[in-house]
């Protein structure tokens, strides 16, 4: 009789302990499931935002226009390193005698050669115009000192790629040599498609100057179209210094670039 109730109740410890295994488990379960689904969520969540962050990279030149310009940032100097800087020796006052007028030449204020292209190797490197290319590669003519200007690279390390530009040009009354007035400005930069650089502002500042001048009694004109209507000094410096890009457009269309 007491060997028949001890392998009972050996029953039933074995069942308990059974069920109390099987409750451990389904609390468990229980436990985990919420954090499986958080894991899943939130793989989810991390792969689907994986195309955005490659299509803001997708650009080698950078993204697209800034609010409050018209083309895309590298078109631009730094605007806190060089923001533009004008010539104090030129005014509106003046501007019959000095930059309107029939005889008066850049080459009276321009710096010399070795000055600019000491500074531009010196601002390459801040806007990140690393990538090395050799003369060869630009197919550089040693008679004529020029490359193919097409074949510059973004953002090359080579110097012969980029002019160094005045920012307020210096028949618009920029500064001749202050560092904020200079920047390694690129050739072969392109918009759409189209180049877009150091060639096409020079048109923009061909413009600007004929707009300062055009009320001034037997002015000099620069090459190129004049805007409807003229420009102050400072008007015409605010359009190169801020947004040329813009007046560039507006220059193509015929329309004035205030």
């Amino acid at each position: 009789m007491y060997r028949q109730s001890f392998q009972l109740f050996g029953v039933v410890v074995g069942r308990v302990k059974s069920c109390f295994t099987g409750l451990i488990g389904i609390l468990a379960l229980v436990l985990v499931m919420p954090f499986y689904g958080f894991g899943q969520q939130a793989s989810s969540d991390s792969s689907a935002a994986k195309p955005a962050a490659t299509a803001a990279t997708s650009d080698p030149e950078g993204s697209g226009p800034k609010a409050d310009k018209a083309g895309p940032d590298f078109l631009y100097p730094n605007a806190e390193a060089n923001p533009g800087f004008t010539n104090p020796k030129i005014t509106q006052d003046n501007i019959a005698d000095t930059i309107c007028r029939k005889g008066w030449s850049t080459k009276s204020i321009r710096p010399p050669a070795s000055l600019t292209s000491k500074l531009k190797l010196k601002q390459m490197p801040d806007y990140d115009d690393t990538v090395h290319q050799t003369n060869s590669k630009l197919h550089y003519d040693p008679q004529k000192r020029k490359i193919r200007e097409s074949s510059c690279d973004p953002h090359s390390d080579n110097p012969r790629c980029f002019e160094e530009d005045h920012i307020i040009s210096l028949e618009n009354g920029g500064n001749p040599s202050d560092p904020k007035n200079l920047w390694p400005e690129p050739y072969n930069t392109k918009v759409d498609g189209k180049r877009i650089g150091a060639h096409e502002k020079d048109q923009v500042e061909n413009y600007v100057h004929n707009g300062i001048c055009l009320d001034v009694p037997n002015a000099k004109f620069s090459m190129g179209p004049k805007p409807p209507h003229s420009l102050t000094l400072k008007e015409g410096q605010a359009i190169l210094a801020n947004d040329w890009y813009a007046c560039y457009l507006k220059m193509k269309a015929g329309e004035d670039c205030k």
